[in-house]
């Protein structure tokens, strides 16, 4: 309508005007009835709607035509666009080289602008394809020219695509081919090393040469990567199809042909320096080789071979250190003649060098070794000369030395001297058998000698036969000598013989006069023992007085050179020997009277003895001492055991007393015998006493020991639970409280476990007393004194679980405050949010959420109260955390009441809220409306004809009304303020200066 309006005015202006005007004042006097107006108002409005559908229709041509020639501009600008960058995509920058880099990266920004520029093109597309779908009558040229700029899009992209490309492989051909001139820079510098011909003049320089060549070769080694890169570069361009590719290829198969002609000339050098080096290798060796067999030939040409034998055998010795080196060397000259057959074949431009090297050393080596067997020989024969001499005088000498032995005229005065004569003398004769083999060596090395021709032959003859004379004169002047110590030695064993049988027979006649009968019963039995050792000993002797006669016998009768001696001595002999047979006779009888009487005494002295300790043992009150009681009771059990053992052994001596005095062998001392048999009777009866009441007593210790190890083993676990009860740790928390319950049950349950532990203890104590126990008084006391801290045990126990409980009450009211204080906190949080909504909508949320809180408050309620109430009741029961309750419940309640007050202070400033978004959304609307009329009321159109004042008139009147109404809200608005800021509302300043602003906009309005 707004539209339509100055259309309508602007056509009613015209030509129709004037019509209009004619008419009235033609039809003037026809508008006389009421009918007639009537028609004529019909007439009007019916004109009137037929050009308002003319206006519409072509308001929507227009509108049509305004987005056509729109579409076209945008179309236009497109299009020029896509032109201007088909410009830039089509140019050729990229067969320029330099700055390729730089060019992508402008491409790159270029097809970021590309892709930036879409938008417009999918927006006109939009565009289009509306105004083709709303039926726009010019949908097919929009359609066409959609088309055109689709296909100059597509080229614009293609274009694009295909110079980024090309961008791409001009830089990636610019790269590779700077890599293979670089390459081929580097294969041409080490072509120049690979192409030299110095081989080095000797082993030295080769060395040099081969260490330099081997650097050269780690670096071509290092670079066949770079050649490696090159061709698998190449074959990555070659399959991406690049455009330069035949270029690729040729300069890839340059690079590898200098390569390979580079490594051919690398392996040509190798092999070449390898000969030089294998060459000059064996000139060096072969000269080192010539010198030492030089060095060897002078050694080889003295003259000097030894003046005695030690010289000789230096000189030999020195002479097998050559031939070892000789050996060597021997192994060295085949090295080199291998090594140089090896080279005449592998490398004859040396064969030449090589050959003449090779005859040098072949005859030195020849004539080195002839000098070498011709010294060795002449030093052979100067040894076997020389150690002949050596053993000639060797053997002499000895013959000398054993001759005087052998020759003595000594004889011995006792069987040792005797036979240490006789010995020395038979190892005269192994010092002869021993020196036998040298004899024999000597005269078979004389004889090879002799018969090899040897320079010295007649004094080697001389030698031999001297040898041979002192040899046979040696061995009879032995036979000799042996002969006459064989008799003395038999002599001297005679007279030995005699001797130790007249000292034997001394002793036993001086025994016989002097011992008597012993009164004791060792004394007896040594006697006894020693007589039946004599009469063995007799008997012995009595086998060497016949082989000492028999011996005599033999020497008289082979004409011992002191046969008379022998025969006086043999006389003496055998007369004191049948004198002291008839001694023995005598002495033996007087032995064994008093041994039956001695045998019982001693008897019954150990026995005595042995009681005596034993009883000893009996008496002890070892009892009384509680360690290793179960020890001394099984101490006391073997004892038992040992006393029983010994009980034949008791009886049988008091038995044997009886057989004596039964038989009246006691010599006088019967009285004595049956005083000793009552006394063991009577200390064995004692003795058995005595052990059976230890026994017992013992037995009744240990059963006393068991009852004090339960006692101290209770009295201990009393410690440990006393200890435990009288904790004062009631508990830091709900969880460490409920912890010390459960161990607290467990206590109690050990203790109710102990019941009948303390009866068993009270039930031993009561068999102990009623027993007769000696210990008895001491057994009660420890009865009562553990009874008695059993039962305050079981106080202790009551009294700390009432604690325990009363502190698990208190722990779970403190976790109940805790949980409500951080439920507290939480709120109070929401509570203190200054956040009360930026528009009408957050302002109703925030109200509705802070419903729900309070809401959510008036259901906790209850649950602070409860928990108050159990602070309260624990307070009443005089609790021992009393002020801590206390505490705690009022720092609860004020935390409650905190939260209230926040909950109430927010409630009202979300209300205060919602009244300013309230008046604020008012307000707005008036200002909006405001703001709508501002272009009404500031026109300058009066209008330029009647019916366009008629019009206009109308409007203002319509104007003036809504006006008037809009007033009127602003008014009631301006009170709605005025009575928020009565109220305090926290956007006092705020409310104030938008109702002057909206005022004052009215005011102007009202005056425009």
């Amino acid at each position: 309508t707004n539209v339509a309006e100055p259309f309508e005015a602007r056509n009613s202006g015209g030509g129709e005007e004037r019509r209009t005007m004619a008419d009235l004042q033609q039809h003037a006097k026809t508008l006389e009835t009421a009918d007639d107006v009537e028609r004529r108002r019909e007439q009007v409005l019916s004109r009137y709607a037929q050009f308002k559908e003319a206006a519409r229709v072509r308001r929507t041509k227009l509108q049509d035509a305004k987005r056509l020639q729109q579409f076209r501009r945008d179309a236009d600008e497109i299009e020029a666009w896509i032109n201007e960058k088909l410009q830039t995509a089509s140019d050729e920058s990229y067969k320029d080289p330099t700055n390729l880099q730089g060019k992508l990266q402008k491409h790159q920004a270029f097809e970021a602008e590309i892709a930036a520029h879409s938008n417009s093109i999918v927006s006109l597309n939009k565009t289009g394809r509306e105004m083709i779908d709303t039926g726009h009558f010019a949908s097919i040229s929009i359609q066409e020219r959609l088309d055109e700029l689709a296909k100059l899009w597509e080229l614009l992209l293609a274009r694009s695509q295909e110079k980024g490309q090309k961008l791409v492989w001009a830089q990636k051909r610019v790269e590779f081919i700077r890599e293979v001139e670089e390459v081929q820079s580097w294969v041409a510098e080490k072509e120049i090393v690979a192409s030299s011909e110095e081989f080095g003049k000797d082993l030295e320089d080769v060395e040099v040469l081969q260490k330099k060549f081997d650097d050269f070769l780690k670096d071509l080694t290092a670079n066949e990567v770079r050649v490696n890169h090159v061709n698998s570069s190449a074959e990555k361009l070659i399959g991406e199809g690049h455009p330069e590719a035949e270029l690729i290829q040729t300069r890839t198969e340059g690079l590898n042909e200098a390569w390979d002609r580079l490594k051919e000339l690398a392996a040509a050098r190798q092999e070449k320096l390898a000969g030089s080096y294998e060459v000059q290798k064996f000139n060096r060796d072969a000269d080192e080789t010539k010198a030492w067999i030089s060095e060897k030939d002078l050694a080889l040409s003295t003259d000097d071979y030894g003046r005695d034998l030690a010289s000789v055998q230096a000189l030999q010795r020195k002479h097998e250190g050559l031939e070892r080196d000789l050996a060597a060397l021997e192994e060295k000259v085949k090295t080199l003649n291998s090594d140089a057959a090896t080279l005449v074949a592998a490398r004859p431009v040396s064969a030449n060098d090589v050959k003449a090297k090779q005859a040098e050393i072949a005859d030195a080596w020849t004539n080195l070794k002839a000098h070498a067997a011709l010294r060795k020989k002449k030093l052979s024969d100067s040894n076997d000369l020389q150690q002949f001499l050596v053993d000639y005088r060797d053997l002499m000498a000895w013959i000398n030395g054993i001759n005087s032995l052998v020759s003595s005229d000594e004889l011995a005065k006792d069987v040792g001297s005797a036979e240490a004569l006789l010995e020395r003398h038979q190892e005269h004769r192994s010092d002869i058998d021993a020196h036998d083999p040298s004899f024999q060596a000597f005269a078979s090395f004389g004889q090879q000698l002799l018969s090899r021709g040897h320079y010295a032959s007649p004094e080697i003859q001389e030698k031999l036969d001297a040898v041979k004379a002192e040899s046979e004169a040696l061995e009879k002047a032995w036979e000799a000598r042996k002969s006459r110590l064989d008799q003395c030695l038999e002599l001297q064993l005679f007279n030995r013989d005699a001797e130790q049988a007249e000292t034997w027979i001394a002793q036993r006649e001086s025994y016989l006069a002097s011992e008597d009968v012993d009164e004791t019963l060792d004394g007896v039995e040594a006697l006894i023992k020693k007589h039946e050792d004599f009469d063995k000993s007799l008997v012995a002797q009595e086998e060497k007085i016949a082989q000492l006669q028999e011996f005599a016998n033999q020497l008289i009768q082979s004409r011992h050179y002191d046969a008379p001696a022998v025969a006086e001595r043999r006389a003496a002999v055998l007369q004191r020997w049948s004198a002291l047979k008839a001694a023995i006779n005598a002495r033996r009888s007087k032995l064994g009277e008093s041994q039956s009487l001695q045998q019982f005494q001693r008897e019954a002295e150990e026995a005595e003895a042995w009681m005596t300790e034993k009883l000893q043992v009996a008496c002890d009150e070892s009892y009384k001492d509680p360690t290793n009681l179960q020890g001394k009771l099984q101490k006391h059990q073997a004892f038992e055991a040992e006393v029983s053992a010994n009980e034949e052994r008791i009886f049988g001596v008091i038995t044997m007393g009886q057989g004596l005095l039964d038989s009246r062998q006691c010599a006088g001392s019967e009285a004595e015998v049956q005083k000793r048999i009552a006394a063991l009777e009577e200390e064995w009866d004692e003795l058995l006493g005595k052990s059976s009441e230890k026994s017992q007593k013992l037995k009744e210790a240990n059963q006393q020991q068991q009852f004090n190890t339960g006692v101290k083993d209770f009295d201990y676990w009393l410690g440990e639970t006393e200890a435990l009860l009288k904790s004062e740790d009631y508990g830091k928390d709900l969880a460490s409280v409920q912890n010390l319950l459960k161990k607290h049950q467990l206590v109690e349950a050990d203790v109710a476990a102990h019941e009948e532990r303390i009866r068993d203890l009270n039930s031993q104590a009561k068999k102990f007393v009623d027993e007769g126990h000696f210990d008895a008084p001491s057994i009660r006391e420890k009865q009562d004194a553990i009874n008695k801290r059993y039962g305050q045990l079981k106080e202790l126990a009551g009294a700390r679980r009432a604690k325990l409980n009363d502190s698990s009450v208190l722990q779970q009211f403190f976790r109940d405050v805790d949980d409500e204080e951080s439920w507290i906190k939480e709120k109070k949080l929401l509570t203190s949010s200054d956040d009360y909504g930026k528009d009408l909508t957050g302002v109703q949320n925030l109200k509705k959420k802070h419903q729900r809180l309070e809401t959510e408050l008036d259901g906790h309620e209850p649950r602070i109260k409860a928990v108050s109430e159990t602070g309260a009741k624990l307070m009443s029961t005089n609790h021992f955390a009393g002020p801590q309750i206390q505490s705690r419940s009022d720092d609860l309640a004020t935390q409650w009441e905190e939260l209230r007050s926040l909950s109430s202070v927010r409630a009202g400033k979300l209300d205060d809220s919602l009244a300013f978004q309230q008046f604020s959304a008012s307000l707005d609307e008036e200002e909006s409306w405001v703001h709508e009329k501002q272009a009404l009321v500031s026109s300058e159109d009066v209008g330029d004809s009647l019916a366009a004042v008629q019009g206009l008139i109308k409007k203002h009147e319509v104007f003036e009304t809504d006006f008037a109404v809009h007033k009127d809200r602003v008014a009631d608005i301006e009170q709605q303020g005025d009575a928020l800021v009565k109220q305090g509302n926290y956007q006092t300043s705020v409310i104030r200066q938008r109702i002057g602003g909206v005022k004052l906009k009215l005011d102007i309005r009202q005056r425009s």
